[in-house]
């Protein structure tokens, strides 16, 4: 789907630039570019949809049917199958997060969505089956979803709505307003609204993308593993905070996970440290900034790092 992204990126840096793109400038680089293109067109691409259909549908019956408290028994695991299903990086899931909290659903339902879309999808599932079994697949798989509900749950308690930067996702004013007539219209209007939110988050967009690359291209390979050997209860804790600084895909977490219980870490401890990286890490904390308050990315960050903790710890025990 990416691979015109890939092509871009490959020309500029590779061919036109003259870099190695495995390492160094050359591979932050690359993959500045090639996250850059592939987000723009994902923040562009759903916020246009997402504006369509509020128009669309009867939204005020839609979210006051999320807010009862029995509907989200239904509307949380709904929001964290669903992130399940989408192959996204955690930077990749911010839009369609934005969306969620464009169309004012339920905080807990938009954050169930983004802590479970990076951490679980099918592929990494099937390799993580191929490469440790297909319990622990399993458990792996049920343990994202899991915390996402869990973390949905718990941030909405936490009333995280009233953390959001105000007008974060859409044009002041503009929100209940009637839609236009007509699909000319409609559409000129999802345009206007998607270019928008393009415009508030690209400077954060920027900052997470060039830490990001910077990490990518310069971190020494082996760097990690050397200090995650510990077997003590609090190197899972520890594990999972070293892994913020990284931005990594969860199909790219199992070959990894295998490199690091090669090495002799516990898989807990490995897994703890993978998906901190893959589910919250600074790059995406840097862009979700457009739209939240210091105190919402905290929580958010602390209910990540404890879930993944308490799955660090559980895959310990599983041995």
């Amino acid at each position: 789907m990416w691979s015109w992204a890939e092509y871009i990126a490959d020309l500029l840096v590779a061919r036109l630039a003259g870099l190695d793109i495995s390492r160094g400038a050359g591979a932050a680089l690359h993959f500045f570019i090639y996250d850059l293109l592939k987000i723009t067109v994902l923040i562009l691409a759903v916020a246009f949809v997402m504006r369509l259909v509020r128009q669309a549908l009867p939204m005020e019956k839609l979210r006051a049917w999320l807010d009862r408290p029995g509907a989200r028994v239904f509307g949380y695991p709904a929001a964290a199958l669903f992130g399940a299903l989408t192959p996204f990086c955690s930077c990749s899931s911010v839009p369609i997060f934005l969306g969620f909290v464009q169309a004012r659903f339920p905080i807990g339902v938009a954050f169930a969505f983004l802590i479970t879309s990076p951490l679980v999808n099918e592929i990494a599932v099937v390799l993580m089956g191929v490469a440790f079994g297909w319990k622990l697949a399993l458990a792996y798989a049920v343990a994202g979803v899991a915390l996402g509900i869990l973390g949905g749950a718990a941030l909405s308690l936490l009333r995280a709505e009233r953390w959001l930067v105000p007008g974060a996702s859409m044009p002041p004013d503009e929100d209940d307003e009637p839609p236009p007539r007509g699909w000319r219209a409609r559409f000129a209007d999802a345009a206007d609204t998607s270019l928008y939110i393009y415009r508030k988050i690209l400077p954060w967009l920027v900052g997470a993308l060039a830490l990001g690359s910077a990490l990518h291209g310069f971190v020494p390979a082996g760097f990690f593993e050397r200090w995650l050997a510990g077997t003590g209860a609090w190197s899972v804790p520890l594990a999972a905070l070293a892994g913020l600084p990284l931005y990594v895909s969860a199909n790219a977490t199992i070959p990894l996970l295998e490199a690091f219980v090669a090495k002799g870490v516990p898989l807990g401890t490995a897994l703890a440290f993978l998906l901190s990286a893959v589910g919250v890490s600074v790059p995406e904390l840097v862009l979700l900034r457009a739209v939240m308050t210091p105190r919402l990315l905290a929580a958010f960050a602390a209910v990540v790092l404890v879930g993944t903790t308490i799955i660090g710890w559980l895959f310990n025990a599983l041995g």
